[in-house]
Order: structure tokens, then C-alpha cells, then sequence
């Protein structure tokens, strides 16, 4: 387990530094981070690089059991290169260049900006690669970080016209693929073609309202954009891998806070590592970004390079509340316990100049150590007892299906901005799923077949996306016996980002056994009631079953037959209300849940369908929580051999583990109050040894490993 922090030691005084060293070496960490923002230091004129002032720290902390990631300074192109190559400046959606000022103000398609990437990647490769005092390299620092990921300069235009004439090989093609003749947008020529005017680039401006553009153009710019990126990236790690065995990566910043997608921007990388800054006072840490993380390069532990230290100041904005005592602690082996190989804090101490001034940070910019760093002394510690666990697995007999274009297809063109975006729909399924014991990976919907057999359900959110090839596979998935659990909004629009003109879910209807009647979304002044039905249904292949009528209407007889025959009217039904969107459902489906208000009553609008050896559900609206936690008890409790033992607890999160086919049980009590928790008899806390009642107190911030 690697635990540390970022620390700059350009910043620092002769003294300063003697100082943080020393604090360093008391801390009991093992790792740090450095170099990302020197660029000026390390080449201070073009050509000349210079690593005297890094060397003796990397070799005093290397000599103190302390090793270095040492990261290329690209995200800070220096003033004598913006100088010289003026024209590498980044351009927003509004045509306005970034000055030299800030970071992150370089074009990443300019050529002799790549160049100049490229030769200090190779210097410090060459200088670094072999040194025994490395853990690893990083590369840049956040890609397209405060809306810098897609660039409009004269150098992006020019190679995204290009981009689209490789893909589509000429422009009659492209008119017809994209429906250009609507509003009389077809072009005679790819240089006709320009970036989208509007971006949905976080923190972006718009430029014009009420301009409503190409869908195929706008989704076309964010694939290439997303590509160029990964591109840039991948100069660098092929150079850094030839100079060095050691692990190279670079951070990303949550799922998609930047459009970049990570499944493919990893695969050239050693590790997943993202920068991850959650409330850690009296709040529940997300653990959804974790399984993303598993996700990403599957059976590869991930890296988290930023993590959350402290509070008071930051960046930008109002500030950050203070850890609880016992949070940082706490929240440090919840992401070990998820399966994190190192974790940094960001930083080590407080920044006195720069646009990050005063920042939160382990030690406060006078250097006296305090209760921050006093716990990251005990953290250090405690990670030292938990190593042999970090080999144990994870039980996961259930995937969630993510796909970018979605995501960015859902920003372009918002079916109800109020109530739903697609990553935060995908995380309340994660979250539903993880409160009633289940813990589910999260997987590209691009991952092979093969990957995907052998999970006993997927979840497909929102996949309004979804190519031919995609969906034979989900069917092949279903046939062969798998359960395909999927919500409203799949299979809208093919890969061009246009719309099916076939029954929707497009290219499923067969395996759904429903067609979808009627969409809108729901507000709310417009919510709808509905019954859930979960008791009594065999979806066998074989077994008879209540449909839903031709027209997706459902009889009062038929709503009581579905409770099972000799079922009590009203048990097993739920009343709820729908959210975000509706869709009504007509087929042969079975029905698991029915409208009863508004002219929707009687439609159905959930299903089941037995298809091959498998069956597959279709959600045609969002829920409350404790209605998607029933929802899915019903549906996976049955199938899910490695359901959690420990029953739901309010505020107390779960992580579970297997080694030696045996659980590993983690419990984080984010509650802020003292809990008390039943758990299986029989259990030991594995870092003490002792025996435990079948009722276990925690108190705020606590945790226990149990086994």
C-alpha cells in the first residue's frame, strides 16, 4: 500500500525545506508526489534541462524508505515557449485564447507544443527511469481540467476536418448519415465543417443562446476531442515506458467531470488514478467512483494521486469544511478497502503564494504539525496492519453498463435537465444496489462478451445510445442465460447520434417483449402513481405467466394474479410514484409494475420477459430509493450468491471482500452518530483479534474490519 502526499519543493527556502523533510520522514508515509508544475525549473531555457534541485530530495526521502512519483510538467507550458510558439494557445468554444497566466493554456493538438511535451518526457524518462527511489511517473496533470478539453484553434479545426473525412470518407456520406438536410445544413466539403459554437464542456459559456446544432456534429467533436487528448497523453507514456519499468499513468478527475473517456485513455497505461476530494465531515463517501476505478482496467488496483486533506480555503468558491477527527483515517482505508494501491492528500503543506494559496493541505503553511497530520501518522500506521488484505477480491456477480457516448449525447441534447443526468442516474442505481448488500462493478458497455458472461446481471442505464453491435451482444448475454436489467432511454439513437426509426428500445424489442407506446418527462407538478408488483411471477422460459394486453394495458384480474396464486391482495404490491421520465410499455412481457393515476392508469411502464435461457427487465421510469432497492432485492436476491450477510444500516457503508473463499466484511459508520450494527455470529475484528457480539456499536467516523 503506497500513502503520501503531493509536496513542491520549488516552493520551498533552504530552511523550509530541511523542515518538510524532516516532518516527511516522522509521518511514516511511503510515497510522494512531485514535479508536475516545474516545468520552468526543469527546463528554465529551451533545450537546457535542469534536475539539481529535485535530485537531493528524491534521494533524501528515497534514503528515508520514502520513493517518488515524479510527474511532466505539460500542464504548465513556461513563458518563454508561449513566447515562442504564440499560436499554441488554447481556445475556448468562444473564440477567446487562453493567456499565459494560469496553467492548462497550451493547445494539445499544436505540434511543436507536442514536441516540446515530448522532449521533456524524454528528459526526465532518461533521468529518472531507472532510479531505485522511483514508485512511478505521472503524466501532465488532469487533462482538459477547468474547461480546457476541447479546444476550437485554428490547428483543432483544421484536424477535426481531417478526423471526420478519414471516418466518413466523403461528405455525401456524412450529410446522409447525419441528417444535414434538416435545416438545410448540407455541406458540398469536410472544410465547411466547424467546432460546435455551444460546449457542454464543464464551466463552459455559451456563446450563442437559443443555437440548437448538428447532434452528429456535436457528438463527432466530442469523440475526436476525447481522442486528441488521449493522443497527447499517450506521446508521453510511450516515452516514459521506454525508459522506465516503473508504472505510468496520469490522474484523471472522476468519471467524466472532464469528457475525456477513461476506458480508452487507460488502456495504454499501467494504472487508473484519478483525484478524488469528497466531504469527509458527517457525510457519506461516495464509493461509486471506486468501482469505476475497478472497472476501468479490470483485476489492475487504481491509484487515487489527489485526495482530500483538510479544509478552510481552496481554489475557488466558498471553501471546505474540515474533516471530522478520524475522517481522513477513515476515509483512507474505505478506499484501500475499495481497492486503492496508493493514496496521496493534496497536499502536504499549506501554499503562502499562487492562484492556490492558503489551500487545504496536511500542514498549514507555518509547518507546525496538528491533528491532520497527526492522523496521517496514524493512518501510515494502520495501512502498515492492513496490507496482507489488499490481495482479497471482490464479490461482484453484478455489472453496471457505462458508455460514454451517452453521457455526452444526454449533455447535448438534455431530456429534463431539472431532475436527470446520466452519471448521477448510473450512481443511484450503484448506490440502491450497494444499500441492500449487492456490490456491482462498473464496466464500459463496450467490454467483450466474454468479459461480461460471467456476471449474473447487468444493469443498463440510460444507454439511449446503443449500436447494432451492442445490442446483438446483450441478447446473445440474455439467451445464454444472464438477466438484463435495463431502464428507460435505451436504444434511442444509433451511434451517429440519430434516432431509430424501428420500435423502440430499438434492435431489443424481442428480448424486452414490450414496445414503448408513449415518452415524457416527468416534473414535479406532472408525477404519476404506480404499483409495483413483486411477488409470485415464474419468468422461466417454460413457465406461463400474466402479459401485459397487446396495447400495455394491465386488468385488475390480471394485476391480482400477478401476486401469485394464493397471494393476499396488496402484499408484495408497493405504491410509488415515478421521476425524471416515463415511458409506457405494450407487449408480451410480463408486468412488474403498473400506472393506477392520470390517464396513464393501467399502463404498464416495468416489465419482464423470459428470452432464451435468460430474461430481461425494462424500467420505464426513475424511482424513489427504497423502491429501486425493493425493486432489485426482488429481482437479483434470488441469483446473488455473495449478497452482503450484514443487513442495511442507515449511514453505515459496507465493503466487502473474499480471500481464501472467505468475507472480509469493512464497515465505515458515515452516520455522524453513534450505531449500532447487527452482524453475523461468529465474527472476529481482524485487527485486534477479538471476538464480537452479534451487536456492534460504532461511533461516528469509526470503522472495523471484520472476518
Amino acid at each position: 500500500m503506497l500513502y503520501g502526499v503531493s509536496y513542491y519543493p520549488e516552493h520551498k527556502t533552504k530552511e523550509d525545506l530541511a523542515w518538510d523533510i524532516k516532518l516527511l520522514k516522522e509521518s511514516g508515509i511511503n510515497t510522494v508526489r512531485m514535479g508536475e508544475f516545474s516545468w520552468c525549473r526543469m527546463e528554465p531555457e529551451p533545450g537546457r534541462y535542469d534536475f539539481t534541485w529535485l535530485d537531493p530530495v528524491i534521494e533524501e526521502l528515497g534514503n528515508a524508505g520514502i520513493r517518488t512519483i515524479v510527474g511532466t510538467p505539460t500542464a504548465c507550458p513556461p513563458a518563454w515557449m508561449v513566447e515562442q510558439w504564440p499560436d499554441m494557445l488554447y481556445q475556448d468554444n468562444r473564440g477567446v485564447r487562453r493567456p499565459f497566466g494560469g496553467r492548462r493554456h497550451g493547445c494539445y493538438n499544436h505540434e511543436k507544443f507536442r514536441e516540446d511535451c515530448a522532449a521533456i518526457a524524454t528528459a526526465i524518462g532518461r533521468h529518472y527511469g531507472a532510479n531505485p527511489y522511483i514508485a512511478g511517473f505521472q503524466i501532465d496533470n488532469e487533462l482538459a481540467q477547468e474547461g480546457t478539453g476541447r479546444c476550437t484553434c485554428p490547428t483543432c479545426q483544421k484536424k477535426f476536418q481531417a478526423w471526420l473525412e478519414r471516418k466518413y470518407g466523403d461528405i455525401h456520406t456524412f450529410n446522409r448519415r447525419s441528417g444535414a438536410i434538416f435545416w438545410s445544413q448540407e455541406y458540398t466539403g469536410f472544410t465547411q465543417i466547424h467546432p460546435p459554437v455551444n460546449a457542454i464542456e464543464p464551466g463552459a459559456q455559451t456563446q450563442i443562446r437559443d443555437f440548437y446544432e448538428n447532434p452528429t456534429v456535436r457528438l463527432e467533436f466530442e469523440r475526436f476531442s476525447s481522442e486528441c487528448q488521449i493522443e497527447f497523453q499517450n506521446i508521453q507514456a510511450d516515452i516514459l515506458k521506454a525508459h522506465t519499468s516503473y508504472p505510468v499513468t496520469t490522474n484523471g478527475t472522476g468519471l467524466a467531470t472532464n469528457s475525456i473517456d477513461y476506458y480508452k485513455g487507460f488502456e495504454n497505461l499501467d494504472r487508473y488514478a484519478f483525484d478524488y476530494y469528497p466531504n469527509l465531515r458527517d457525510a457519506w463517501v461516495d464509493s461509486f467512483p471506486y468501482a469505476f476505478g475497478r472497472g476501468v482496467k479490470p483485476g489492475v488496483p487504481f491509484w487515487v494521486l489527489e485526495f482530500m486533506s483538510g479544509g478552510g480555503h481552496r481554489f475557488g468558491g466558498s471553501g471546505r469544511l474540515q474533516p471530522n477527527p478520524g475522517a481522513l483515517k477513515q476515509a483512507v482505508v474505505q478506499s484501500f478497502a475499495q481497492g486503492a494501491e496508493l493514496i496521496l492528500h493534496f497536499q502536504f503543506r499549506s501554499f503562502p503564494v499562487g492562484a492556490e494559496q492558503l489551500n487545504y493541505a496536511i500542514v498549514d503553511m507555518d509547518g507546525i504539525p496538528r491533528r491532520r497530520y497527526y492522523e496521517m501518522q496514524e493512518t501510515a500506521a494502520l495501512l502498515k496492519q492492513l496490507e496482507p488484505l489488499a490481495g482479497a477480491g471482490f464479490p461482484s456477480e453484478v455489472g453496471i453498463l457505462l458508455n460514454y457516448d451517452s453521457h455526452w449525447a444526454l449533455n447535448i441534447k438534455p431530456v429534463n435537465e431539472t431532475e436527470f443526468t446520466y452519471l448521477d442516474f448510473a450512481r443511484k442505481l450503484y448506490y440502491n444496489l450497494e444499500c441492500i448488500g449487492i456490490h456491482a462493478d462498473v464496466l464500459s458497455s463496450d467490454s467483450r462478451p466474454a468479459d461480461l458472461a460471467g456476471y449474473k446481471a447487468l444493469v443498463l442505464p440510460a444507454s439511449i445510445i446503443l449500436s447494432e453491435e451492442r445490442a446483438r451482444a446483450l441478447k446473445e448475454y440474455v439467451a445464454s442465460g444472464g438477466l438484463l436489467i435495463s431502464t428507460f432511454l435505451t436504444s434511442v439513437k444509433n451511434e451517429d447520434n440519430v434516432g431509430y426509426t424501428s420500435p423502440l428500445p430499438a434492435n431489443m424489442t424481442e428480448v424486452f417483449g414490450v414496445t414503448v407506446q408513449e415518452v415524457e418527462p416527468v416534473f414535479e407538478t406532472s408525477r404519476a402513481s404506480l404499483e409495483l408488483h413483486l411477488d409470485g411471477q415464474d419468468l422461466r422460459p417454460d413457465a406461463s405467466s400474466d402479459r401485459m394486453s397487446v396495447d400495455g394495458t394491465v386488468s385488475d384480474d390480471a394485476r391480482s394474479s400477478l401476486l401469485g396464486e394464493n397471494a393476499v391482495p396488496g402484499r408484495g404490491t408497493i405504491v410509488t410514484t415515478d421521476n425524471a421520465w416515463s415511458e409506457l410499455l405494450a407487449g408480451e412481457a410480463a408486468s412488474l409494475g403498473v400506472y393506477t393515476t392520470t390517464y396513464k392508469a393501467g399502463s404498464a411502464v416495468i416489465s419482464q420477459h423470459p428470452y432464451g435461457a435468460g430474461s430481461a427487465v425494462y424500467i420505464g421510469t426513475d424511482l424513489p430509493d427504497k423502491d429501486w432497492r425493493a425493486l432489485f432485492d426482488h429481482l437479483l436476491s434470488p441469483i446473488c450468491q455473495w449478497k452482503d450477510e450484514i443487513p442495511p444500516h442507515e449511514g453505515i457503508q459496507v465493503v466487502s471482500r473474499i480471500r481464501d473463499n472467505t468475507r472480509i466484511y469493512y464497515l465505515f459508520n458515515f452516520s455522524g452518530q453513534e450505531t449500532t450494527v447487527s452482524i453475523p455470529e461468529g465474527k472476529t475484528d481482524i485487527l485486534s483479534g477479538q471476538q464480537l457480539e452479534q451487536k456492534l456499536t460504532l461511533k461516528p467516523n469509526d470503522f472495523i474490519v471484520i472476518g
